[in-house]
């Protein structure tokens, strides 16, 4: 009987210490995961780049702090800029299944904590849904654009039609003849005119009004462990539709000796321009540059 009244005890406590645990390591995740929604804005008032890999973990909330789902994928545009931010509305979740919400980038807005849309999540529903194959379509924007009482800030006309040429129209844009999603564009190959393989773009970094900067290349390691990162000029590739991956003029050995790619270096206002420089490209951002 002592023996029973021992382990049951013994098993009381252990349950109690697992509740502990369990309940430190869930608020651990929560603050975890709220330090890096703190991270990214779509705002005009920061000065800090942004990565696609910060905005992909954002949650969304209507002004009332109501959540109403999370960043799923980025719309890029032909000239460079995004266009839309996909969302995952919350309860639409289904696999194969799932229904996304393409809201126009300038309807986004952020607080210290989430990325805030101006709806009602009994509106969102209403919302009309997106899919990843009408990137191969024409006009499929106007919809969600109407919907959200948005002007595109390329004018009239569709996504998929020439864009104009302007600050930010991109050499990477040849062969490049409609939107894609970020998550399309990171894990694709960038090789050398000659066909070497120089690395895959591992992460976008985009500027507040939502113009891609630059392509993070990642080289070395293995499996994408310990790899070294690179900010390449978005305005040094250029994508090849036949073999559907960048191209990059620059040796393995211009690759190996740029200055490597740290997300503290978002923090220091001046780091972007060393990084266009070293490629040959004139900042976009400066007087000369537009």
């Amino acid at each position: 009987m002592n023996k029973i009244l021992i382990l049951l005890s013994f098993l009381v406590v252990t349950a109690f210490l697992g509740g502990i645990v369990y309940s430190y390591a869930d608020q651990t995740i929560s603050q975890s995961a709220t330090t890096k929604a703190q991270a990214v804005s779509v705002t005009k008032e920061s000065d800090r780049a942004h990565v696609f890999s910060d905005l992909k973990r954002a949650s969304v909330k209507d002004s009332r702090g109501q959540y109403l789902g999370g960043i799923a994928d980025l719309v890029v545009n032909p000239d460079g800029r995004i266009s839309f931010a996909v969302l995952l509305p919350f309860g639409m979740y289904g696999g194969m299944n799932e229904k996304l919400v393409a809201l126009p980038f300038d309807v986004l807005s952020f607080n210290d904590e989430y990325l805030v849309l101006n709806t009602t999540s009994e509106k969102l529903v209403t919302a009309p849904l997106f899919s990843r194959s009408y990137l191969n379509a024409r006009n499929w924007d106007e919809d969600a654009n109407r919907f959200f009482g948005v002007q595109p800030s390329w004018g009239e006309g569709t996504l998929c039609e020439k864009p104009a040429i302007g600050v930010h129209q991109l050499s990477m844009t040849k062969g490049w003849n409609r939107p894609y999603g970020a998550s399309e564009i990171v894990g694709t190959q960038v090789k050398n005119p000659q066909g070497e393989v120089m690395g895959k773009i591992d992460d976008l970094v985009f500027d507040d009004e939502g113009r891609i900067s630059f392509a993070i290349l990642g080289y070395g390691g293995f499996l994408g462990i310990g790899q070294n990162l690179v900010a390449v000029p978005i305005t040094s590739l250029f994508y090849s539709g036949e073999s559907r991956d960048f191209v990059l003029n620059a040796t393995k050995e211009n690759i190996q000796s740029a200055p490597l790619f740290s997300k503290k270096a978002l923090d220091d206002p001046g780091w972007a321009s060393g990084f266009y420089r070293y490629f040959g490209q004139q900042p976009y951002w400066t007087t000369k540059g537009k």
